[in-house]
């Protein structure tokens, strides 16, 4: 009788670890002059792979960035564009699916000048990594759930990139809705100053780029007036 007891115990334990194993995907987005956006899908069960895979026409490489963008149309955010990096990358070893797109325009990433430090002040949303996609017939994708907190509630942490740290923040979210573990990391430029989260947006500034020092340089215009002088003189001695 105690074996029968402790048996079913072993089964009941087992069913319920198995039963909150979910597949996981993780979103890394690293910002520059755009976002270089990778996810990663792992663990997906043998179903949910094969549905993925032999069912191109729901869910590829362009699906994801093209939602994004047709779902920032509708918040009348038309400014801006993507790019295709890769075609996706299966791999049935590991039941895991890799992709990777550009996201970029004024409307979700840009920048201003200070004029005296010349410093870049970029403004940086996140609120578009929030929206749902079909992956197959059976299964959505639900970021608008899973990332539902503003980033400003983030963790703010430290993200080394071969061997550079850099200012990160990072959300595991503990929605718990099948068949997903989801997080996701929002990776700032290593050189990324006085850093500031409000709502979805992340403000920072960046060091003073080559070409802002040499348009603000007076030996840049010294340089450019020096040479109007020269063009104007060979013109008139071709002129004589």
């Amino acid at each position: 009788m105690k074996k029968i007891v402790l048996a079913s115990l072993l089964c009941l334990l087992l069913a319920t670890s198995i039963a909150t194993v979910y597949a996981s995907i993780t979103v890394e987005v690293l910002i520059n002059n755009n976002f270089h956006v990778a996810l990663n899908f792992r663990n997906l069960n043998f179903t949910m792979y094969n549905e993925i895979k032999t069912h191109p026409e729901i869910f590829n490489s362009t699906s994801i960035p093209r939602t994004i963008v047709r779902n920032l149309e509708n918040r009348n955010l038309k400014r801006v564009s993507w790019s295709q990096i890769s075609t996706d990358i299966f791999d049935d070893n590991e039941k895991s699916i890799h992709i990777e797109f550009y996201l970029g325009g004024e409307d979700i990433l840009s920048y201003t000048v200070d004029m005296t430090t010349l410093a870049r002040i970029y403004n940086a949303k996140t609120n578009w990594i929030k929206f749902d996609i079909k992956l197959t017939s059976t299964f959505r994708l639900n970021f608008t759930t899973y990332f539902a907190t503003s980033i400003s509630d983030w963790q703010r942490i430290n993200n080394t990139i071969n061997g550079n740290v850099h200012s990160a923040f990072y959300y595991n979210s503990t929605a718990g809705i099948a068949p997903f573990d989801a997080s996701c990391y929002f990776v700032l430029p290593e050189t990324a100053m006085n850093i500031k989260a409000i709502g979805d947006t992340l403000t920072f500034e960046m060091p003073p780029l080559l070409e802002d020092k040499l348009i603000d340089s007076p030996i840049l215009i010294l340089g450019a007036i020096i040479i109007v002088n020269i063009v104007v003189i060979i013109y008139r001695k071709v002129r004589k």
